[in-house]
C-alpha cells in the first residue's frame, strides 16, 4: 500500500490523499486552496480517470473544491459522503464558481462539471459500512461541522484512520467526536489534521462569556455589532449563543449562512439539537434584499453575516455603511494570511471595492475554532494508539511541534511534503 499526498501536506488547504493498493486507487478528500493570486489544486494526481472512488470527510472547499476540476480532467468514479455533506457541498461549490468568475480566477472547469460531480455522489450514513470492490470504509462523526466525518478505511489487511478536520470537544452545535471505540482495534495508520498542533484553544464557555460581554457592552453604549462568520458551522453556533441571551436588540442573518442553515435543518441528525437551532434561526431576521439590508442598518442591532475573514460577502457592505466608533466588529475565528480579516487585526484597515479604508469600529477576536487544539490532538493519538501517525493539514510550526512530541514519545511519525509517497508494509 502507498499513500501519496497530493495536497494538504505541510499546509492548510487542498487536502487530498491517494491510497494505492494492488486493487484500488482511492482518494481521501479532494480540496482546493484559494490564494490572493489564484486557485491551487492538488498536484501530481495522474490519470484521474483511473481513480476508483473518492471518500469525502466534509463539505469545506479545502476538502471538496477540486472535485469539479478533476471531473473536467476525467474523474468518473463514485464519491462517498454523508447526506449533509452533499447538500452543503452543492452550496459551497456553486458559490465558489460564482466568486471565482467575479474575481477572474482560472478555475479550470465549467458549471456543468459541478452538476456532474453531484450526480455521482453516493450517500453513506455515519457508522454504516461501505465497500469499494473489497476495500471497506466507515464514516464516524468528526464533530467539526454538520455532516463531517472521520474516515476509517480497511484495505490490503491495513486499517487507516483519516481524521479529516476533527473537534472532540462538545460545542453548542455539535457533540464532540467520539473515537474511544477505536481503541480496542489495532490501527496501522492514523492520518491526523494538525491545524492547531502548537497551541490550545481557550476554554469554550469562557470564550462565549467574553463574546457576549462584548456584544452587550456595545449595545448598552448605543452601538451595533457586526459579527463576521463562516457560513457553515460558525453562523449556526453564533445564532445558538445569541438566542440563549435575553437581548432586546434585533438579530439579523445575512449572506450564505441563510441557505446553509436551511440545508442543515433539513438534516436534523447532523447537529446536537436541531430544535434549538430552528428556534435560533427563526428568531433571526433574514436579510434577503438590498432593501432589507438598508432598513436593518437604519434600525441597528446585531448583524451575523458572511464572510468570516472579510474576504467578500455582505459583511463588507456593513463595514462600509457602519464604520463608526460606537459600533463593534467581533471576529469569530482564525484570520488567514493575506485576508482582509488579518489586515484589520494587524493594521486597523481593510480593502472595500479595491480601496483601503481605516476601520473606526472597535475590533475584537474570539476563538470559536471547530478544530482540536494541541492537547486534544495528542489525546486522540494516545486513544487510538496507531502503529504509525502521519501529520497533515497544518503549517510548518504546528506540524513540527507534533512531530517532535511524537518522536520523543517513541511514536513512529511522519510529516510528508506535497507530492511525497509513503509506502506501508
Amino acid at each position: 500500500m502507498k499513500l501519496t499526498f497530493h495536497g494538504g501536506a505541510r499546509e492548510v488547504g487542498r487536502s487530498c490523499v491517494e491510497v494505492s493498493t494492488a486493487e484500488h486507487r482511492l482518494l481521501l478528500d479532494c480540496g482546493l486552496k484559494i490564494t490572493p493570486e489564484d486557485t491551487e489544486y492538488p498536484t501530481g494526481l495522474k490519470d484521474p480517470q483511473n481513480i476508483d472512488a473518492v471518500i469525502i470527510s466534509h463539505a469545506h472547499l479545502d476538502h471538496t473544491g477540486a472535485l469539479p476540476y478533476f471531473e473536467h480532467q476525467g474523474l468518473r468514479c463514485p464519491i462517498y459522503c454523508t447526506r449533509t455533506t452533499k447538500d452543503l457541498t452543492r452550496i459551497l461549490l456553486e458559490d465558489a464558481f460564482k466568486v471565482g468568475k467575479i474575481q477572474n480566477h482560472h478555475l479550470g472547469y465549467k458549471r456543468t462539471d459541478i452538476k456532474d460531480v453531484l450526480k455521482v455522489i453516493k450517500l453513506v450514513k455515519k457508522k454504516e459500512r461501505g465497500e469499494i470492490d473489497g476495500a471497506r470504509f466507515e464514516l464516524i462523526d468528526a464533530g467539526h461541522i454538520p455532516g463531517s466525518a472521520t474516515i476509517k478505511l480497511e484495505a490490503e489487511g491495513k486499517k487507516i484512520i483519516y481524521t479529516g478536520d476533527i473537534k472532540t470537544e462538545e460545542t453548542r452545535l455539535h457533540k464532540g467526536a467520539r473515537l474511544e471505540f477505536i481503541e480496542d482495534e489495532e490501527i496501522d495508520i492514523l492520518i491526523t489534521e494538525s491545524t492547531y498542533g502548537d497551541r490550545d484553544h481557550t476554554e469554550r464557555t469562557r470564550t462565549e462569556y467574553k463574546f457576549m460581554e462584548a456584544v452587550k457592552e456595545t449595545l448598552d453604549e448605543g452601538g451595533s455589532v457586526i459579527i463576521p462568520v463562516f457560513a457553515v458551522g460558525r453562523a449556526q453556533e453564533i445564532l445558538l449563543i445569541l438566542n440563549e441571551e435575553r437581548i432586546k436588540a434585533p438579530i439579523y442573518l445575512d449572506g450564505m449562512g441563510i441557505r446553509v442553515t436551511e440545508a442543515i435543518l433539513k438534516n436534523p441528525q447532523s447537529v446536537k439539537d436541531a430544535k434549538k437551532l430552528e428556534r435560533a434561526f427563526n428568531r433571526a431576521k433574514k436579510i434577503r434584499s438590498r432593501q432589507d439590508r438598508a432598513e436593518a442598518i437604519r434600525r441597528g442591532g446585531i448583524f451575523v453575516t458572511t464572510s468570516g475573514m472579510l474576504t467578500g460577502g455582505p459583511v463588507l457592505h456593513y463595514l462600509n455603511a457602519m464604520n463608526h466608533s460606537n459600533n463593534a466588529i467581533l471576529l469569530t475565528g482564525y484570520q488567514g494570511e493575506e485576508t482582509n480579516g488579518r489586515l484589520l487585526l494587524e493594521t486597523g484597515e481593510v480593502f472595500i471595492e479595491g480601496m483601503k479604508k481605516i476601520v473606526r469600529c472597535k475590533v475584537k477576536q474570539f476563538d470559536f475554532s471547530a478544530h482540536d487544539g494541541m492537547s486534544q490532538i495528542k489525546n486522540t493519538i494516545r486513544t487510538i494508539r496507531p502503529k504509525k501517525v502521519i501529520f497533515m493539514h497544518g503549517d510548518e510550526e504546528p506540524i513540527n511541534n507534533l512531530l517532535e512530541w511524537a518522536k520523543a514519545k517513541g511514536i513512529e511519525a511522519y510529516a510528508p511534503k506535497i507530492g511525497e509517497t509513503i509506502t506501508i508494509r
